[in-house]
């Protein structure tokens, strides 16, 4: 073997040491079982089995700047917003559970969710979430979830308009008009829903962060495309708290799950308001 072949196959051996320990918190099993499971992953699907060891675990999960636990999280908005894919959302929420989340919050998730990729799709993957958490129990039946919380309008405006404040980046004593006036030229009739019920409501829960709701957003709004609102919560995750080299790195998170191109889409959006805000001198 030349000193090159050597040097490459070191390398890939690395890669693929990396991959099994991602496999083996994401699944919580042993080393030798997560091997035998790349192995078989493999001479099953040939290129795509390795390719999806070695670069989607032993590349992408393994990078800094964001936890497992993170991204679990941005994986299962991907998912969701791609919708139709039953058995990596449970495959999925189980590395959730495994990387740190509580089962509520997995459901949260998509709770959050159904408002950027529609209830079918959230509902869909909370189907198969609810199933893998049956099958953990031994297929007994769930208790009752929580409904939400029951808000007049009066206090739905307070929490929105608390939420607006922080995500757009607000002083604490911006008038209710100039909070709401971005929302009511985009929206006319409906801003008020946008108001009382997307922040009011969704984004006031207190199961997820806010950073973590916007973690999970600017990945499902990536996945689907939509570059206008994609910059808007970028600027939402910065204010939530979010580092840059975070929101780049859900944007590299979605390469394997969501393919290049809609990843590359995401990280030229979020370069373009990273050079905005330096320009304005905010960065």
């Amino acid at each position: 073997m030349t000193d090159q072949a050597a040097e490459d196959t070191a390398t890939q051996a690395a890669r693929r040491a990396r991959a099994l320990d991602v496999m083996r918190t994401l699944r919580a099993g042993r080393v030798e079982d997560v091997q035998a499971g790349a192995e078989n992953t493999e001479r099953t699907w040939g290129a795509v089995g390795s390719f999806a060891c070695d670069f989607a675990m032993g590349e992408i999960w393994a990078r800094p700047y964001l936890s497992r636990r993170d991204r679990s999280m941005v994986v299962l908005a991907a998912l969701t917003a791609l919708g139709g894919q039953p058995m990596e959302v449970r495959v999925h929420a189980r590395g959730a559970l495994n990387h740190g989340m509580q089962r509520e919050q997995v459901e949260e998730v998509l709770v959050h969710l159904s408002v950027y990729t529609g209830f079918p799709r959230a509902i869909a993957a909370l189907r198969e979430v609810q199933a893998l958490f049956r099958a953990i129990d031994g297929d007994a039946l769930l208790p009752p979830r929580a409904p939400a919380a029951r808000k007049d309008d009066a206090r739905r405006r307070r929490d929105g308009l608390d939420v607006l404040r922080t995500m757009h980046g607000f002083a604490s004593d911006a008038s209710d008009e100039a909070v709401t006036a971005p929302i009511e030229a985009a929206l006319g009739r409906f801003a008020s829903l946008a108001v009382h019920y997307v922040h009011g409501e969704v984004w006031s829960r207190p199961q997820l962060s806010r950073r973590e709701r916007s973690l999970i957003t600017i990945a499902a709004v990536a996945v689907l495309g939509r570059d206008e609102d994609l910059r808007d919560q970028i600027q939402g995750a910065l204010h939530h708290g979010a580092t840059r080299d975070e929101i780049e790195e859900v944007f590299g998170q979605l390469l394997p799950y969501a393919g290049w191109p809609a990843g590359r889409a995401a990280l030229r959006v979020a370069r373009e308001v990273f050079g905005a805000l330096e320009e304005r001198g905010d960065g």
